[in-house]
């Protein structure tokens, strides 16, 4: 069976087309809860004061500054606590992708983090 490539590239293109600007904007934000998380500390202070209009973007900004306090407390312990932050860190990172995908992942600081957004 042979499929014509002039069609399957109209149809690309018509579905591209038909995107609405908030499916464009969600895929383009996507990265930013991932962004959050990878530097903890300084990624979050600076999401936190860019986005002040997106709550949920600011809830997450404050989890990721409260991680980041986390791990330099457990950096503090030798040996150990290289491995804990590296630890600390990727499930920080597992949160940010948890969040691109719209899906909210629950951990003890999120009640705190609701607080103060």
């Amino acid at each position: 069976m042979f499929v014509n490539a002039e069609l399957l590239d109209n149809a690309l293109l018509i579905n591209n087309d038909s995107m609405s600007e908030k499916q464009k904007q969600k895929q383009e934000n996507d990265f930013t809860y991932i962004a959050i998380y990878f530097l903890t500390f300084i990624t979050g202070i600076i999401f936190y004061l860019i986005s002040k209009d997106d709550k949920r973007k600011r809830q997450h900004s404050i989890q990721a500054i409260v991680l980041g306090a986390v791990m330099v407390i457990i950096g503090l312990i030798p040996f150990v606590g290289g491995v804990i932050d590296i630890l600390i860190w990727l499930y920080g990172l597992y949160i940010g992708y948890k969040a691109s995908v719209n899906e909210d992942v629950a951990i003890y600081i999120t009640d705190f983090a609701k607080k103060y957004v």
